[in-house]
């Protein structure tokens, strides 16, 4: 049941780094302590058309789609009504834009399904966008639809941006180089413990993104990986990326001037549904599309297969090179929206 996995007693998460490196400096840290202060929710109709119904935070936490679970920061969406209009559900976005750094998400659940038809209908992201799409940019850091196996990093930019993926592991393939529009430049990872099902039986792991005027890199570090430690070991400030291996999935600009096409990102975690991917593409998955004529009917009238839909997020911290260094201090309290 949902109200035994949320309560809304806050116990501190303490900043976290590494010490050897002062390349650099941490200049936000969000976790149970300040998450719902710093992020704002989205309570306007989806602009990628999905079959959801985004709420505001007052709604949220009065419905317990949003609060605190097992130590983490918990995003859900609604699992128990019938609907025609649209599953209940988040998105929220961080308050702070950043350009350029280093970002890392110590998540131990992302949103998947357990109904006969697995993750069907599901679209979950944990992405970064600026403003004027995609004149800024966007950065899919987390994203896949229906009963994918592993994960899909993409970029979408304006006209004018194409990248290789020189440096990314053996196994993870280019999808399509042109960052343009909607359909971006995406790389197909392999691994299915980086995503979904998978991702949730390990107890998750920490997603690093590295955005630099050269290169942009993707690390993803199983739970059970000594980085992992390493980067959640106490009074550690400032993480190294030379250390941390080769990336899940690296873009360089072929013909692409980084810094012109991605500035002023801000973060976003939410649970979608359908929609302009997934509802798209319903009618090719063999899976779903013999479960309901239609993304939305089978989200619509499936309730019970989204109880495990849900984002539990332990940690998400920001470094800069040029930045000052975040205050330590941390005041708890409880989520009131």
């Amino acid at each position: 049941m949902l109200v035994s996995r949320i309560t809304l007693g806050l116990g501190a998460l303490l900043s976290a780094g590494i010490t050897h490196a002062a390349q650099y400096v941490e200049i936000e840290s969000y976790d149970p302590s300040n998450f719902f202060d710093k992020f704002g929710f989205m309570s306007a109709p989806d602009p990628t058309n999905g079959f959801v119904d985004y709420v505001d935070a007052v709604t949220a936490n009065r419905d317990s789609l949003a609060g605190y679970a097992n130590g983490g920061v918990y995003l859900g969406s609604d699992f128990k009504e019938v609907t025609t209009t649209g599953r209940p559900s988040v998105r929220v976005t961080s308050k702070r834009a950043y350009t350029r750094g280093l970002f890392i998400a110590d998540i131990a659940h992302m949103p998947v399904g357990t109904g006969k038809g697995g993750s069907c209908g599901l679209w979950p992201a944990f992405w970064m966008f600026g403003p004027n799409w995609p004149s800024s940019g966007e950065f899919d850091i987390i994203e896949g639809v229906h009963n994918q196996a592993s994960n899909g990093v993409t970029l979408h930019t304006r006209v004018g941006c194409s990248m290789t993926n020189t440096g990314s592991l053996a196994s993870t393939k280019m999808v399509n180089i042109d960052c343009q529009g909607t359909a971006g430049c995406s790389q197909a990872t392999a691994e299915t413990n980086n995503y979904g099902p998978g991702f949730n039986a390990i107890g998750g792991g920490i997603y690093a993104m590295e955005w630099t005027s050269e290169a942009i890199s993707v690390w993803f570090f199983p739970r059970n990986d000594p980085m992992v430690a390493r980067l959640n070991e106490f009074n550690m400030s400032a993480p190294d990326p030379s250390i941390f291996g080769q990336p899940l999935a690296r873009f360089v600009g072929d013909s692409c001037n980084i810094d012109e096409h991605f500035v002023n990102n801000n973060i976003v975690f939410n649970i979608d549904y359908c929609g302009d991917w997934a509802g798209e593409v319903w009618s090719e998955d063999p899976t779903c599309s013999h479960l309901a004529p239609t993304c939305d009917e089978y989200v619509g009238q499936n309730p019970g297969a989204f109880a495990e839909a849900y984002w539990l997020i332990n940690s998400l911290k920001v470094y800069s090179k040029d930045g000052v260094a975040a205050k330590k201090g941390r005041q708890l309290r409880r989520y009131l929206a």
